[in-house]
C-alpha cells in the first residue's frame, strides 16, 4: 500500500512540475496593460454550509496515477540511464535534454532548456550565500 501512495505523490508532483512548465511559456498579451488583481480576504467570503467534492473527478485522478502512470519509467531512465547530475556536468546536460524531449513527447509545447532567471545569488562574503526571489519581468 506504500508504495501506491509514494507512486501515486510522485505522478502529482509531476504532474505538477509538467504544468508549472507549460503554463510558463504563454506568450504574453501586448495590447492590454497588465492590472493589478483586487486583494480579497478570504476569510472575510462567506462560506458555503457544506462542501461539494467531486468524487468522481477525484477517482479518475487516483485511477490516472495509480494505473496509468510513467513515473517509475521517467525516474528509471533519469536515475538508471542518466545517472548522478552534479551542476554544469555532462549528465545534467544529458538530463535537461531527455527532460525537454520526453515533455514534448507527451505533449506539451515549447519545452525548452535553459538557464532560469527566477534566482539570483550573491556571494559579498567568501562561504556565506544567499538567495532572493527576482519578480518576473
Amino acid at each position: 500500500m506504500h508504495f501506491k501512495t509514494l507512486h501515486f505523490a510522485t505522478c502529482c508532483v509531476l504532474a505538477t512540475a509538467a504544468m508549472v512548465l507549460f503554463a510558463a511559456d504563454k506568450p504574453k498579451s501586448k495590447t492590454s496593460t497588465p492590472t493589478a488583481p483586487a486583494v480579497v480576504d478570504p476569510y472575510s467570503e462567506v462560506q458555503p454550509a457544506t462542501e461539494t467534492l467531486d468524487l468522481a473527478m477525484y477517482q479518475r485522478i487516483r485511477d490516472e496515477g495509480l494505473n496509468h502512470s510513467h513515473v517509475m519509467e521517467f525516474a528509471s531512465a533519469l536515475a538508471d540511464g542518466i545517472g548522478p547530475r552534479l551542476t554544469g556536468s555532462p549528465n545534467l546536460a544529458k538530463a535537461n535534454a531527455w527532460t525537454r524531449d520526453t515533455l514534448t513527447k507527451i505533449g506539451l509545447q515549447n519545452s525548452k532548456t535553459g538557464v532560469s532567471s527566477a534566482w539570483a545569488g550573491s556571494s559579498s562574503t567568501p562561504g556565506l550565500a544567499w538567495l532572493s526571489r527576482i519578480p518576473p519581468s
